[in-house]
């Protein structure tokens, strides 16, 4: 049985600490979904099958003030 190897790939690097990890994307010509979709759908996915492991945060963790904020 000859397996049919999918030609719409690319590869990337990515340094973690003193890791580094080459990464193989393939890309799905006929999907449907857009890559968003996909992301947003994956953490969806983790957060209702972890959710007794998450709590909702009630006020900003954060030491300054974003920079994304008005002064």
């Amino acid at each position: 049985m000859v397996k049919k190897e999918n030609k719409n790939f690319a590869y990337t690097t990515h340094r973690i600490g003193s890791t580094t990890y080459k990464v193989k994307v393939v890309f799905n010509d006929s999907s449907t979904e857009t890559m968003e979709d996909k992301i947003l759908r994956i953490i969806r996915n983790e957060v209702h099958t972890n959710c007794e492991k998450y709590d909702i945060i009630k006020a900003p963790q954060m030491s300054r003030q974003s920079e994304r904020s008005a002064s």
